[in-house]
């Protein structure tokens, strides 16, 4: 198969999962890419940023895409999201920076070890029979700014930090889901535009996040995305929210495995 069919492949399931898990796709992204660019002899000298950043523009799309649709179905925490925000901004600058500071072999082992941490949380832990929502978010701001700092390093949209800390805190796997997808959009969009700004203004970094986004890559996993995570995210309103669980977990454990190990 050519690289280009590839990429279409790698949109299609990263949209959908992302879209289904409120992942962005991330975490489908990151590793396809890394095999794909590995197996075709690209970007050989920064292959793990490479992936990161060409994922981290996809994301944008995915999450937008799936944010419009949970949107429509009502499932959003606008007021979480709102107080998630100033958070994520900060965090997802500080991502941006160390994409270009740490080396391909730290990210990966960040990567790999962040996902099997969060996966084997949600399948341990115990579901809430009860949804207490006056409990309030502890710790927001400086969970926020972790979020942003750590998904935008690992070019992830956020959704696998985030989903399990909204439903710590009392919200619906759906809800979770869903308002996960929306904190991707500006960990993904922000990040990318404050870098490009100060590099402009400033000059202040030798290399940014877009010397590593592969710009054919781009363009074929964001277009193939657009549709699918809409897909995806539609079938987040139909389907059983324990199966939903158990399909995040699985998802996140098997990427986490197969990163650590290659």
């Amino acid at each position: 198969m050519s690289i280009y069919g590839l990429y279409l492949i790698t949109g299609a399931i990263g949209g959908f999962l992302g879209g289904l898990l409120g992942l962005g796709g991330g975490i489908i992204f990151v590793p396809f890419l890394f095999f794909i660019f590995n197996s075709n002899d690209l970007h050989s000298g920064y292959l793990m940023q490479s992936a990161v950043s060409t994922s981290l523009a996809c994301v944008i799309i995915s999450s937008f895409s799936a944010a419009v649709k949970h949107n429509k179905n009502k499932l959003i925490n606008w007021l979480l999201f709102e107080k998630m925000l100033p958070g994520l901004i900060l965090g997802s600058i500080l991502g941006v920076i160390l994409i270009t500071a740490l080396t391909s072999d730290v990210i990966k082992i960040y990567y790999g070890v962040l996902l099997l941490m969060i996966s084997s949380y949600l399948f341990y832990g115990e579901d809430k029979i009860y949804i207490n929502k006056s409990k309030s978010h502890r710790y927001i701001n400086t969970f926020s700014l972790f979020t942003g700092t750590i998904s935008t390093m690992l070019g992830i949209g956020g959704g696998t930090i985030t989903t399990p800390y909204f439903k710590f805190y009392g919200e619906s796997m759906k809800k979770s889901i869903a308002t996960a997808a929306a904190c991707g959009v500006p960990i993904a969009l922000l990040g990318i535009l404050v870098t490009f700004f100060l590099n402009t203004v400033f000059g202040i970094f030798e290399r940014t996040i877009f010397d590593f986004i592969d710009l054919y890559a781009f363009c074929i996993v964001s277009c193939t995305t657009l549709l699918f995570s809409y897909i995806g995210a539609g079938i987040t309103y139909k389907t059983d929210a324990l199966l939903l669980k158990k399909i995040f977990c699985i998802s996140l454990f098997l990427v986490g495995i197969t990163i650590l190990a290659y």
